[in-house]
């Protein structure tokens, strides 16, 4: 404990703004801003009231969106597939792997359903459009698959 004072490295602060806002006269600027002066760059962080926010872009019409397209396969269609696998063996509309015959359980069948509308509704908003449309679709025909057989 001789030494306490001496660390054997340095702090640098390297924030660019003060706690009022302003810009520090002694930071450090990148590269691709070291031409602006500090004033320019101060009036292009510090937001004008004036300015409206940009307008976010519509998401009710997408012209390139072709409907008969496939869906798109990722990483999270895939676990999808994998949830609703046992749906689909529970529905009856697939053979179990253990036994090789189709069953149906209603009450396994609506757990994953249950499952996958908890999983949707926690995703909401992050997920792109084309794994959106498969969710949605993948849960509808689950849910009609269940309602039929119900029925029966």
């Amino acid at each position: 404990m001789a030494d306490e004072n001496q660390t054997g490295f340095k702090v640098t602060d390297r924030r660019l703004f003060n706690a009022d806002g302003t810009l520090r006269e002694d930071a450090l600027i990148e590269q691709s801003t070291a031409s602006v002066a500090p004033a320019e760059l101060q009036s292009a962080v510090t937001p004008t009231p004036a300015q409206p926010a940009p307008e976010a872009p519509s998401t009710d019409y997408f012209p390139d969106e072709d409907p008969n397209a496939l869906p798109e396969q990722t990483m999270f269609t895939e676990f999808l597939m994998g949830v609703a696998s046992s749906a689909f063996i529970y529905l009856g509309m697939v053979e179990h792997p253990a036994t090789g015959r189709r069953q149906i359980d209603l009450g396994a069948a609506k757990e994953s359903i249950d499952m996958l509308k908890m999983l949707r509704e926690k995703t909401k908003g992050n997920l792109t459009r084309g794994e959106e449309k498969f969710f949605d679709d993948l849960l509808a025909d689950l849910r009609m698959q269940f309602v039929s057989i119900r029925r029966q």
